[in-house]
C-alpha cells in the first residue's frame, strides 16, 4: 500500500507530519514560561513573541533542563549594539547560567556593546545580589 492511500479517521489521506524546526521544539516548553511573563507587560502577547522568534527579530535561549529560558532581541542604536533582555522565566541559577555562558559570549561576539532590560523590583535585587555588573537605571513611561 502506498502512503497516499492510507486514510485517517476524518477521511483525508494520512501525510507525514513536516519535521519541526529545532527553535519550534524547544518553543514547545519555552511558551508557558514565557507566557507568565506576559501579565507585567502590554507591549507583545505570545503570538508577536513567537512570530519575532521565527522571523529572527527576537532570539530563543532555551535552558537544557527545559525549565528556564530568555528572549532578546539586538538593538541597532546610532551610536552602537545593544541587546534587550526582553523577557526571562524560571529557576535565576540556570537564568543566571544562560546570561553568563550563553547571551553574553554571543553578544560580544555580535559587537554588542551593552545588555539592557526591565523587570519587577525583585530582579534588581538578585542582580545586585550576584554582582553580575549590572547598574540600575530608570525608565519612565506614560499611558496616551
Amino acid at each position: 500500500m502506498m502512503l497516499q492511500e492510507l486514510k485517517v479517521i476524518d477521511g483525508g489521506l494520512a501525510k507525514p507530519k513536516p519535521k519541526m524546526e529545532e527553535w519550534e521544539a524547544q518553543w514547545q516548553w519555552c511558551k508557558p514560561l514565557i507566557e507568565s511573563c506576559l501579565k507585567y507587560q502590554h507591549e507583545y502577547d505570545i503570538i508577536d513573541i513567537e512570530q519575532a522568534i521565527k522571523n529572527g527579530k527576537f532570539m530563543l535561549w532555551p535552558h537544557p533542563s527545559k525549565q528556564s529560558c530568555f528572549v532578546t532581541e539586538i538593538i541597532e542604536f546610532p551610536r552602537y549594539r545593544a541587546m534587550n533582555l526582553i523577557f526571562c522565566a524560571g529557576s535565576w541559577n540556570e537564568l543566571e547560567e544562560i546570561l553568563i555562558k550563553g547571551i553574553e559570549p554571543f553578544a560580544r561576539f555580535s559587537s554588542v556593546k551593552k545588555l539592557f532590560g526591565g523587570g519587577r523590583k525583585s530582579w534588581i535585587k538578585a542582580l545586585q545580589r550576584k554582582n553580575l555588573g549590572f547598574k540600575k537605571e530608570h525608565i519612565i513611561s506614560k499611558e496616551l
